[in-house]
């Protein structure tokens, strides 16, 4: 690799560090903003809510008229992200998750679960597998 390629490498994750911080300025200055309030006017680049898909949930309390980013502190690492507002558009209405939950873990995190429970799940199959090929063939004898 040379100079030039390390030189625009870092300008790259620099314009993400970049983008990131100014996400998290932006969520931040939208917190205050109460996405339950029946008069409360959709910010810009907010997306509705669908009420018809948000009947699955059982609550007494306003559902939200539209999403706005939430910053999130992940529980494993303490890092602050984005909750993307289409992200939680999806999970809401789409993956019919209850309204009273949040993300709890960084898109990493979330990674390295998938990849470890992945794993684990291939050792597990891979056990009854052997298991399965030990039965079919009868106890082994050591002659």
């Amino acid at each position: 690799m040379t100079l030039a390629d390390r030189e625009i490498m870092a300008s790259k994750e620099r314009k993400q560090q970049r983008l990131a911080n100014s996400a998290l300025k932006r969520a931040r200055a939208l917190s205050h903003i109460d996405t339950r309030h029946e008069y409360r006017t959709l910010p810009p680049g907010a997306p509705p809510a669908d009420p018809a898909q948000l009947a699955h949930n059982n609550t007494y309390g306003r559902l939200p008229r539209f999403y706005l980013d939430r910053i999130i502190t992940c529980r494993k690492c303490g890092k602050e992200e984005i909750w993307p507002a289409e992200r939680q558009k999806w999970w809401y209405e789409v993956a019919k998750g209850n309204i009273n939950t949040q993300a709890v873990y960084c898109r990493a995190c979330r990674n390295d679960n998938k990849a470890r429970k992945s794993e684990a799940r291939k050792v597990h199959l891979d056990g009854l597998a052997r298991q399965r090929n030990r039965r079919t063939r009868g106890p082994e004898t050591d002659m």
